[in-house]
């Protein structure tokens, strides 16, 4: 009798990240802002009312970093900044929504030029699109 298909057992692969910070939770979370800032972009580009993130991103205030060391006053004060642009965001007339994204994205590169420069290239991409 042959070994049926369902009973192949798959090699076991060792788990590339393209992310070096996946396990921390501030990494995690901004990730999942950056495809938040995604979806408010297609939103504003295609008309539609932009759902409310403050909440979930304000806990980029008190997620664990990668290095501790990371969350000094100026990461305090430009993650308050950060959270004042979108709350201008989610509180914008329609016809202020795409400069106030851009405010929003703008502090998001103020900050990380200071605070982890790698996803600055990918928080550009952001912009792109928005125009």
């Amino acid at each position: 009798m042959g070994v049926s298909c369902s009973q192949k057992k798959e090699p076991e692969v060792n788990k590339l990240s393209f992310y070096p910070n996946d396990d921390a939770p501030l990494a995690l979370l901004m990730r999942e802002m950056f495809k938040d800032m995604e979806d408010m972009r297609n939103a504003i580009e295609n008309g539609d009312e932009i759902r409310s993130y403050l909440k979930k991103h304000g806990e980029l205030l008190h997620a664990k970093p990668t290095n501790p060391e990371v969350k000094t006053t100026t990461f305090e004060l430009m993650g308050n900044a950060y959270l004042e642009s979108l709350k201008i965001l989610e509180e914008s007339p329609q016809a202020l929504l795409k400069d106030n994204y851009r405010l929003v994205v703008q502090t998001c590169l103020a900050c990380h030029q200071q605070y982890c420069p790698g996803p600055i290239k990918r928080i550009n991409l952001l912009n792109k699109e928005a125009a």
